[in-house]
């Protein structure tokens, strides 16, 4: 019989966790729920990170919304409609750079599938298509 001890690393700030510290370090310094993140795709294109505190400002207090359905579940009536209307502001506040939309909604406690007018994986799909674009303008 053979016994192995293995180390398991765990972010901060979710749920994350995986067997490598390396990788687990650097999940956390651009962990969405860290709140002193630093921001990959604004780094990459070369532009000042905003601050994530005024972006969560722009953003409803999700607590306001909280309702308990009768089966105990919890429901946001009506924020889908007030994070609709704030999602154009915090937008052009972070200079539609979805890895900080997605990190002030995480952080202000709403879930991101009630920004219906958001979807992370086309965005950033974009904002990837946009930077090797320029990559390849600046090469050629």
């Amino acid at each position: 019989m053979r016994r192995k001890k293995v180390w398991r690393y765990y972010c901060d700030y979710c749920k994350k966790a995986g067997c490598s510290g390396g990788h687990l370090k650097h999940h956390e310094e651009r962990c969405t729920l860290n709140p002193k993140r630093i921001c990959g795709f604004c780094k990459l294109a070369d532009k000042q990170q905003p601050d994530l505190a005024k972006a969560m400002e722009l953003l409803p207090d999700p607590t306001k919304y909280i309702k308990i359905t009768e089966f105990g579940f919890t429901d946001f009536d009506g924020l889908n409609d007030v994070v609709k209307e704030a999602l154009p502001k915090l937008r052009e506040f972070v200079e539609n750079c979805p890895a900080c939309i997605m990190a002030a909604l995480r952080q202000k406690g709403i879930p991101v599938p009630i920004a219906v007018d958001f979807d992370f994986k086309k965005e950033s799909a974009s904002a990837w298509a946009d930077f090797n674009n320029a990559q390849r303008e600046d090469y050629y």
